[in-house]
């Protein structure tokens, strides 16, 4: 890591410490740092646990999180080398985590929600984060698979030895690096992906987890259909999104740094459709702004059925739907090309009016 000096133009290397330097401890500090902030981990994680220790055995697990697809992620932190068994550790976690159903994981939440958060409610923050509508929703996708997350300064050679196997016997596995290094009198942290490699995560870890989902919940052609959507948005247009390969539908980032998102959906039915989607006010009363005084401006625009829907169990979300409608004979190409299509114009729509 180097930081540049203006006045010469060169770069000064930032020297690497170490945690026991600075008197930074694994359980008061690193994980705490994780707890507070899990983006630093590379992706939107809701912790629920940390040391968690009610399984019948007598062990803790360091923390606990779920992410975007309900799944439960296992995070395995040291603060110094790995050593030789904690990818063992972390796989006995996630074996003990396998049989923990809903209502189970509701509780663990709420016995971290009384310690850390108390005026949040488990479910509500559950709904939310997970970007459905009711509870019922929520125990559909909660906990249909098992991640593990290995975080330490130096990753033992052994282990990712035995992660790398892992990862390509698709099992969904991460092994991160955190690094303290020394700017004056201040530490900088630096978090770094080691497996999967960087460039490769999104895109590899996309198509194994199709491949493994499809034989479970998704319709092959459904599953073939988003991934390719999501494969078109990332590399054509400024906007991005990842497809999980466990719904008929996925939601991009934030718009344009606005509370709302794109959704997009298919079905075999001969119809798919794109939406802008929010439950924060900035975002409905945008997408209100946008229904009252440009709803025909844009149906004419993607030359199909736009409607404005109001959530049915959650009356705080708004939808601006547009419906893509298919033709039995159309391929699989041709059906790709004209929902791609709408979705430039969408999107460029909704930059237009609301820049």
């Amino acid at each position: 890591m180097y930081i540049l000096n203006s006045s010469n133009n060169e770069l000064e290397e930032v020297q690497e410490t170490t945690f026991f330097e600075h008197d930074l401890k694994e359980r008061q500090h690193i994980e705490e740092w994780i707890r507070k902030s899990p983006e630093i981990l590379g992706e939107d994680l809701l912790i629920i646990a940390h040391e968690y220790d009610k399984f019948e055995v007598n062990e803790r697990l360091d923390l606990l999180a779920v992410d975007k697809e309900g799944n439960l992620v296992i995070i395995e932190v040291k603060r110094d080398t790995t050593g030789g068994n904690v990818d063992f550790q972390a796989l006995k976690y996630a074996s003990y985590c396998v049989r923990l159903s809903p209502h189970d994981i509701l509780e663990i939440f709420e016995e971290y929600l009384n310690v850390h958060a108390p005026t949040l409610n488990a479910k509500d923050e559950l709904v939310e984060f997970l970007e459905v509508e009711a509870e019922e929703e929520v125990n559909n996708v909660l906990n249909t698979n098992q991640r593990i997350i290995i975080v330490g300064r130096e990753i033992d050679k052994r282990i990712l030895s035995v992660c790398t196997w892992l990862y390509e016997n698709r099992i969904d596995i991460k092994c991160i690096t955190i690094k303290p290094y020394k700017l004056g009198d201040q530490v900088i942290i630096d978090a770094d992906p080691i497996i999967p490699p960087y460039k490769l995560e999104d895109y590899y870890i996309n198509k194994k987890a199709v491949t493994r989902d499809r034989q479970i919940t998704v319709d092959n052609d459904i599953s073939k259909f988003l991934q390719e959507v999501a494969n078109f948005v990332n590399i054509n247009t400024e906007y991005t999104a990842k497809y999980g390969g466990k719904r008929k539908y996925f939601k991009g980032h934030s718009l344009l740094g606005r509370k709302l998102n794109f959704v997009f959906s298919y079905k075999k039915d001969d119809t798919g459709s794109i939406f802008i989607e929010s439950h924060k006010k900035e975002g409905t009363d945008l997408i209100q702004y946008i229904a009252e005084n440009y709803l025909e401006e844009l149906r004419k625009t993607l030359n199909c059925e736009v409607e404005l829907t109001i959530g049915s169990k959650n009356t705080d979300w708004y939808r601006l739907i547009a419906k893509v409608n298919f033709t039995e004979n159309q391929t699989f190409e041709d059906r790709l090309k004209q929902y791609t299509d709408t979705f430039v114009q969408y999107y460029q729509f909704i930059k237009e009016k609301l820049r």
